[in-house]
């Protein structure tokens, strides 16, 4: 039985990146069913009962090093691992997985990973000489291959796509219970506006206000909708200010899985994100976002996508919220024609991920 490593950001709670490690573990035991999987997790215990694999503590070196001499293959990644944004320290930690594996003379591919940014030079230096100890290397937008080029990198470098376009959605049924115990009507016409605390100037909080009472104004039903639990203190914050100004505050959606996440999304007429797997779940369902370029790789994304893009808030204000989403309501049925018209082409990409991987396997 041949067993695979999966090293990232699990097991912290983040919808977006448990979305891809679902979709993962689901399209590799699809693939191989006597695949053996394990992960490394941040909370071992809870991904192990969650996806039914073996999975480790990430943070102790040992563990670390008890499940690589396992393992017949790692897998890194997805999400945006190597990147220094974040914190050195972060970039060097993702690094020493590839050593390590290298080490015990374990193959790594580079999967569906978004690359960048890497500002300092040291971090460029070290990333190019990991990289090269990889077999192979996959990556989810054109801009993160320009990346690793830039760093130096010479390994053929594959532009696929995010793992979370092979998540499928949990059962209608479900997602509508959820829905119901958040007070969410789906027969309504739900937008989702899924936020992120970035300490942005307070004209960009009062747009967002604003947006909630052009949206009722115009029939529709927007929803708050957190993708980690600490999104959950603005909303709770924006909530106050609207009960302030007599204005109903909105219903909460959290705590959900990354099928859930998907289902719920695709009970929504439109949606407007701050966090990428948002942007990506939204699109995997068909359903018209505007993201926030909060971090380059939201804006990649975004153009990938064919869908609006606004900048990093400044201090003072650099667009309307009001604006560019009456215009997206305005072309919705455009954007929405043009996702479905993509969306086969993701998920063959991200599919190529996967074939790359047991391919990889299959050589050991």
């Amino acid at each position: 039985m041949s067993r695979i490593l999966l090293s990232g950001y699990y097991g912290f709670g983040n919808i977006g990146d448990e979305a891809i490690l679902a979709s993962t573990v689901k399209a590799l035991r699809n693939a191989r069913p006597d695949l053996d999987i394990m992960v490394l997790s941040q909370h071992p215990e809870e991904t192990s009962k969650t996806y039914s694999v073996e999975s480790y503590p990430r943070m102790s070196l040992g563990e670390v090093k008890k499940a690589v001499k396992r393992s017949d293959l790692v897998i890194f990644g997805g999400g945006s691992l190597l990147q220094d944004a974040t914190s050195f320290r972060s970039l060097l930690y993702y690094l020493s997985i590839i050593h390590i594996s290298d080490f015990y003379e374990k193959p790594v591919v580079v999967y569906a990973n978004g690359i960048g940014p890497i500002n300092s030079r040291l971090g460029r230096l070290l990333t190019r000489r990991a990289m090269g100890k990889v077999q192979a290397v996959t990556v989810r937008d054109a801009d993160s291959k320009e990346e690793l080029l830039k760093i130096g990198v010479t390994k053929d470098i594959k532009v696929t796509a995010d793992p979370a376009f092979l998540l499928e959605p949990s059962p209608d049924h479900l997602v509508r219970e959820i829905l119901e115990s958040h007070e969410v009507d789906a027969q309504e016409s739900i937008v989702w506006i899924a936020l992120r605390d970035i300490n942005a100037p307070t004209w960009f909080y009062d747009q967002i206000k604003a947006l909630v009472s052009l949206l009722r104004k115009k029939g529709l039903s927007p929803c708050f909708l957190a993708m980690q639990d600490r999104d959950l203190a603005l909303t709770a914050e924006l909530n106050q200010d609207l009960a302030k100004m007599n204005i109903d505050p909105l219903p909460v959606v959290s705590n959900v899985t990354p099928e859930d996440a998907l289902g719920i999304l695709s009970c929504g007429q439109f949606c407007l994100g701050m966090r990428l797997h948002t942007l990506i779940l939204s699109s995997r369902v068909a359903i018209p976002f505007i993201g926030v370029d909060i971090d380059p790789k939201i804006s990649a994304f975004c153009r990938t996508a064919g869908c609006p893009v606004l900048p990093y808030p400044q201090e003072e204000p650099n667009f309307d919220i009001v604006e560019e989403f009456s215009a997206l309501i305005r072309d919705g049925d455009i954007y929405k024609q043009e996702l479905n018209e993509k969306l086969s082409t993701f998920s063959s990409l991200a599919q190529e991920n996967i074939d790359i991987v047991l391919s990889q396997l299959d050589h050991v």
